[in-house]
Protein backbone atom coordinates (compact mmCIF):
# COMPACT_ATOMS: atom_id res chain seq x y z
CA UNK A 1 0.00 0.00 0.00
CA UNK A 2 2.69 2.40 0.82
CA UNK A 3 4.24 2.08 -2.80
CA UNK A 4 0.76 2.66 -4.20
CA UNK A 5 0.66 6.17 -1.98
CA UNK A 6 4.32 7.04 -3.21
CA UNK A 7 3.87 6.17 -7.18
CA UNK A 8 0.86 8.50 -6.51
CA UNK A 9 2.41 11.12 -4.87
CA UNK A 10 5.39 11.13 -7.07
CA UNK A 11 3.09 11.24 -10.32
CA UNK A 12 1.97 14.38 -8.72
CA UNK A 13 5.38 16.04 -8.01
CA UNK A 14 6.20 15.24 -11.62
CA UNK A 15 3.15 17.40 -12.89
CA UNK A 16 3.84 19.94 -10.76
CA UNK A 17 7.20 19.76 -11.69
CA UNK A 18 6.29 19.67 -15.39
CA UNK A 19 3.88 22.68 -15.21
CA UNK A 20 0.92 19.75 -15.89
CA UNK A 21 -0.75 20.29 -12.73
CA UNK A 22 -4.59 20.38 -12.20
CA UNK A 23 -4.35 20.92 -9.08
CA UNK A 24 -5.92 23.88 -8.01
CA UNK A 25 -4.93 26.05 -4.96
CA UNK A 26 -7.90 24.91 -2.97
CA UNK A 27 -7.59 21.35 -3.85
CA UNK A 28 -3.14 21.55 -3.04
CA UNK A 29 -4.23 22.89 0.79
CA UNK A 30 -6.74 20.16 1.13
CA UNK A 31 -4.14 17.52 0.19
CA UNK A 32 -1.57 19.16 2.43
CA UNK A 33 -4.04 19.48 5.13
CA UNK A 34 -4.64 15.40 4.92
CA UNK A 35 -1.23 14.36 4.37
CA UNK A 36 -0.22 16.46 7.70
CA UNK A 37 -2.66 14.88 9.40
CA UNK A 38 -2.38 11.28 8.54
CA UNK A 39 1.88 11.60 9.10
CA UNK A 40 1.37 13.34 12.24
CA UNK A 41 -0.15 11.26 15.30
CA UNK A 42 0.83 13.55 18.37
CA UNK A 43 -2.02 16.24 16.24
CA UNK A 44 -4.16 16.35 19.13
CA UNK A 45 -8.13 15.82 18.73
CA UNK A 46 -11.52 17.59 20.14
CA UNK A 47 -13.80 15.30 21.40
CA UNK A 48 -15.73 15.19 18.34
CA UNK A 49 -13.04 14.49 16.50
CA UNK A 50 -11.74 11.80 18.55
CA UNK A 51 -15.27 10.50 18.51
CA UNK A 52 -15.75 10.98 15.05
CA UNK A 53 -12.38 9.29 14.17
CA UNK A 54 -13.39 6.15 16.29
CA UNK A 55 -16.89 6.06 14.29
CA UNK A 56 -18.68 6.00 17.61
CA UNK A 57 -21.50 8.22 18.88
CA UNK A 58 -20.80 11.15 21.50
CA UNK A 59 -22.38 8.93 23.82
CA UNK A 60 -20.49 5.78 23.47
CA UNK A 61 -17.10 8.31 23.63
CA UNK A 62 -18.41 9.16 26.91
CA UNK A 63 -19.28 5.71 28.39
CA UNK A 64 -16.34 4.08 26.98
CA UNK A 65 -13.60 6.96 28.95
CA UNK A 66 -15.86 6.74 31.52
CA UNK A 67 -15.40 3.09 32.04
CA UNK A 68 -11.71 3.34 31.61
CA UNK A 69 -11.60 1.65 27.66
CA UNK A 70 -10.58 5.76 26.13
CA UNK A 71 -7.97 7.09 27.82
CA UNK A 72 -9.55 10.60 29.66
CA UNK A 73 -8.48 14.01 27.49
CA UNK A 74 -5.75 16.15 28.18
CA UNK A 75 -6.00 19.41 29.21
CA UNK A 76 -3.78 21.24 27.33
CA UNK A 77 -3.02 25.14 28.07
CA UNK A 78 -4.78 27.54 26.19
CA UNK A 79 -7.31 25.34 25.27
CA UNK A 80 -10.53 24.92 27.23
CA UNK A 81 -11.93 21.52 25.83
CA UNK A 82 -9.51 18.69 26.43
CA UNK A 83 -7.56 17.13 24.03
CA UNK A 84 -7.25 13.50 22.94
CA UNK A 85 -4.18 12.20 20.97
CA UNK A 86 -4.18 9.70 17.48
CA UNK A 87 -1.28 7.49 19.05
CA UNK A 88 -3.78 6.75 22.04
CA UNK A 89 -7.01 6.13 20.31
CA UNK A 90 -5.46 3.84 17.71
CA UNK A 91 -5.09 1.69 20.38
CA UNK A 92 -8.44 1.61 21.20
CA UNK A 93 -9.35 1.43 17.40
CA UNK A 94 -7.51 -1.91 16.94
CA UNK A 95 -9.97 -3.08 19.58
Amino acid sequence: MLQTIKKILLGIVDDIDAGNSNIDEKEAIEIAKVLKESIRKDLPMSKYQAYTYLNISRATFDNLVRDGKIPRGKKVPGFRELQWYKKDLKKVAKK
